[in-house]
């Protein structure tokens, strides 16, 4: 025998892992290791403890970031949105509590605490500032797609923490960061806690509908309140998956670490309730829409003239424990007598389809349809003559 004989999971090891580690020495020979790529931890320690410094550059390009995002948000501009995600700093303190964390730094997360407080204060104070200065009081769709956060946005912060954290710790992939600061926004959803504190209950939405009908009863207030549910969620979210990223790759003091992570997902339990209600909410919306489409179509087959009619939009919220749902809409005067009975089967099938009681209340407006076709007129038929 020219070498020891492999058994159980060692051959099941090498058997796996050999062909891979074959195919990565072919494609790039010079490849490091995992553990030769891993920043060291003292000076990942070091970078994070500068990262936590309030230092005026992290002053000036928060404070553009701000500028950026609350122009964007009234303009409705999603590219300046992005534009300002990607230059806002707030990331690296964030980073900096995660550490903290895993390495049981109380300065340094006393420190980056701070610095995540004054950048908090200084986001909302200018987007407060610059909606009374430029005198704005509409709600955009941008504005109102951060008012009511939900179970998806924690997932997104998850995910992009654990990004966030992996890239720090990976000089190789360290390109990937300005990548998470898009995917999770920091700066918008306060700047849109400003904007919904300046705006209060003057607010109203670009097509001239009150708040309420998006289910937002103190407009602004509203608005505020739910942005910032919003930066809280991913804040705690990113900080969460962080630390268990740094622990899982052997920086910090192991099980320690894991009772101040269990301390920080134990705050987020708190959150869990709103954002469970706003995932239920949206789930309601897609019943709605899915609902008129499904009996619009079976409309359309039937003899007898509908009208024709188009959901402008549809808010979902709960009053004194009970659903309700408003719906505005555009149609046409076929039937106006039928819409009464046409609103209790469609209530009376959502109500069953969601499996809870509910209030379905919705706004039409009457419009006159005027159809015209324009194009090449089709042949003549040619007449079926015999001859004699």
């Amino acid at each position: 025998m020219r070498g020891k004989a492999l058994h159980g999971p060692d051959f099941l090891k090498r058997w796996i892992f050999s062909p891979w580690r074959r195919f990565s020495d072919t494609i790039n020979p010079s490849h490091m290791s995992e553990k030769e790529d891993l920043v060291p931890e003292g000076v990942l320690l070091a970078r994070m403890r500068q990262n936590a410094v309030i230092s005026p550059a992290f002053i000036m390009m928060l404070a553009l970031s701000a500028i950026i995002a609350t122009l964007g948000l009234i303009s409705n501009s999603a590219p300046t949105i992005i534009g300002a995600m990607i230059i806002a700093p707030l990331m690296l303190p964030i980073m900096s509590i995660a550490f903290a964390i895993t390495c049981f730094e109380w300065q340094l997360l006393l420190r980056a605490f701070i610095t995540i407080v004054v950048g908090v204060m200084l986001v909302i104070m200018i987007a407060f500032l610059a909606i009374d200065i430029i005198g704005v009081r509409i709600a955009g769709s941008e504005i109102l797609a951060r008012a009511s956060p939900s179970m998806l946005d924690l997932g997104v912060a998850l995910a992009a923490g654990c990004a966030a954290a992996y890239a720090n710790t990976r000089p190789s992939i360290s390109a990937s960061v300005a990548g998470v600061a898009i995917a999770v926004a920091l700066v918008p959803p306060l700047a849109v806690t400003g904007i919904g504190l300046a705006l209060g209950r003057r607010a109203v939405s670009e097509t001239g509908l009150s708040l309420s009908n998006f289910g937002l009863r103190q407009g602004g207030y509203d608005i505020a309140s739910g942005s910032f549910v919003l930066f809280l969620t991913n804040l705690i979210g990113i900080v969460f998956v962080a630390a268990l990223v740094f622990v899982a790759q052997r920086y910090g003091h192991g099980k320690k670490a894991f009772v101040a992570i269990a301390v920080v997902s134990f705050s987020a339990f708190f959150l869990i309730p709103p954002l469970s209600e706003a995932l239920h909410e949206i789930y309601i919306k897609n019943r709605v829409i899915r609902l008129y489409v499904k009996q619009s179509e079976a409309l359309a087959y039937s003899a007898e003239p509908r009208s024709k009619s188009r959901l402008e939009t549809v808010g979902a919220f709960y009053e004194n424990g009970i659903l309700h749902v408003r719906i505005f809409m555009m149609s046409t005067e076929e039937n106006r007598t039928s819409w009464q009975q046409g609103l209790e089967e469609f209530q009376a099938d959502l109500s069953r389809d969601i499996g809870e009681p509910i209030i379905v209340e919705v706004d039409v407006i009457p419009i006159e349809l005027l159809s015209y076709r324009a194009g090449p007129k089709p042949d003549p038929v040619p007449s079926d003559t015999t001859s004699k």
